[in-house]
């Protein structure tokens, strides 16, 4: 009966919408029951959701009251791949209502003690600002980013009870600090070690603060935060000259680490580089572990990107993925963002994506398209063909891989740009002229008598090729 329903709301939506996004959006849903006026269908991931909420929920109103009346009902089931390859169905608050009631989401409880009922209640009473989508699920681990990871699960696992505390965690813009530190926050409550999580930006902090002075409630104010059990505040600079701010952040501060409560922090820089705050409170915040996350690594923004349209349930060719993963090197945030517009737009365009779809819609966001070869784009695509930094290309290292890449990084350097053969050496870890010659003339006599030689500084020039547009 649910399919019958469910194909009839299809043939509704089906009018209103272009074929390729229909194909896209409504071809993976799945109908699982029918009792009532209530459907039920299964997305395959949180991220299709959310795209099905705010961009298609209007014509799912309007299909589900043409086709069951206007006391219709949706449950969504959503899907999660937990890495063991076993689905499971996550609770997700609804974002758009029918009669104040449209949508909801579907989880399959299991029979709960009182003590679990009472401690579920406490749950849903007690408001910590968490994002449900920030778990280590949805978090890639690489190289820029694992003591910071390692430290993390290890606070989410026995919170307060160990020597990550404070945990403070420091990097860039967009770099996953917020999504790291709510993954502990998630984790504490998904596993049920404690109902008092909060977490807080430092802005809303001090502006509570301040209003808790105006409004006669410092005291409340105060208790308030000395009773979580897990505090977590972001973007911890801000604090930078508040000194009544951070008179009142020392003694939570005191009082939380002294009864074993964990605290979890956020920076843009190493706390001892940010200028304004107190020399007791950077003593105190040092006291734990300072962890650093660094822009990630063509391979970690590679798995980013995999990952993210893993979620999404959509799958995109090897050359837009390597596009998209070369020239957006900075901000994880931007990586996201980059596979939302490419599905918006190619569910607006009617196109399939392809690599030249993909460089016209995400021109804005990147800003390599127009720029002049230079020996920082070559350097960059040799380093990402053999995984190798670039201090390994500039150093004194002979390992075979590392001293065949630079030898091609020289041999390029010299075929693509007018860089003197001084300029080459000089940017290659400060090597003479005779070192370039050297390089060059191997790496030619290799290219042309040696096919795999070939194949692979062919590759690494189609790698330049896209560093470059």
């Amino acid at each position: 009966m649910e399919q019958q329903v469910w194909d009839a709301c299809l043939d509704a939506i089906r009018e209103k919408i272009n074929p390729l996004a229909f194909k896209t959006w409504f071809f993976p849903i799945k109908p699982l029951g029918f009792s009532g006026n209530e459907l039920t269908i299964e997305v395959p991931s949180q991220f299709f959701y959310e795209w099905i909420e705010e961009n298609y929920s209007s014509f799912l109103k309007q299909a589900l009251k043409d086709v069951i009346g206007p006391e219709a009902r949706l449950m969504y089931s959503i899907v999660m791949d937990k890495s063991q390859g076993q689905p499971v169905t996550i609770e997700l608050p609804h974002q758009n209502a029918m009669n104040s009631d449209f949508i909801a989401a579907n989880r399959s409880m299991e029979n709960q003690s009182k003590n679990n009922d009472a401690f579920e209640r406490n749950l849903a009473r007690f408001e910590t600002h968490l994002n449900t989508k920030y778990t280590f699920d949805t978090l890639i681990r690489g190289d820029c980013n694992s003591l910071a990871f390692a430290a993390s699960k290890s606070v989410s696992q026995s919170p307060g009870q160990n020597a990550f505390n404070p945990l403070v965690i420091y990097g860039g813009v967009g770099l996953g600090k917020t999504h790291m530190m709510q993954a502990i926050g998630n984790s504490v409550r998904e596993n049920r070690l404690s109902e008092r999580v909060l977490y807080v930006s430092s802005e809303k902090f001090a502006i509570d603060f301040v209003n808790a002075i105006q409004n006669g409630k410092i005291q409340e104010f105060s208790s308030f935060y000395r009773s979580i059990d897990v505090l977590i505040i972001d973007d911890i600079q801000f604090f930078s000259g508040k000194e009544k701010t951070q008179e009142e952040i020392f003694h939570i501060f005191n009082t939380l680490h002294q009864s074993n409560k964990q605290i979890i922090l956020s920076a843009d820089r190493p706390i001892k580089d940010i200028k304004g705050i107190e020399d007791r409170l950077i003593s105190r915040f040092n006291w734990g572990l300072s962890a650093d996350i660094q822009p990630p690594d063509y391979e970690t923004r590679k798995a980013i990107i995999l990952s993210k349209l893993h979620q999404s349930g959509v799958n995109l060719d090897e050359s837009v993925i390597e596009f998209i993963a070369t020239n957006v090197t900075e901000n994880v945030r931007e990586l996201e963002g980059c596979i939302v517009k490419l599905l918006a737009a190619q569910s607006l365009d009617n196109r399939e994506i392809d690599l030249q779809f993909t460089k016209s819609t995400l021109k804005d966001i990147i800003r390599h398209t127009t720029k002049r070869l230079t020996l920082d784009t070559i350097e960059k695509a040799v380093c990402s063909y053999f995984s190798i930094t670039p201090n390994d290309l500039k150093g004194k290292s002979k390992k075979k891989e590392i001293a065949v890449g630079r030898q091609i990084a020289m041999y390029l350097s010299k075929l693509l740009t007018d860089s003197s053969l001084k300029t080459i050496g000089l940017h290659f870890g400060g090597r003479d002229h005779s070192t370039v010659i050297h390089a060059v003339n191997t790496i030619t006599k290799r290219v042309d008598s040696e096919p795999e030689e070939r194949k692979k500084t062919e590759e690494i020039r189609r790698r330049i090729e896209i560093l470059s547009m």
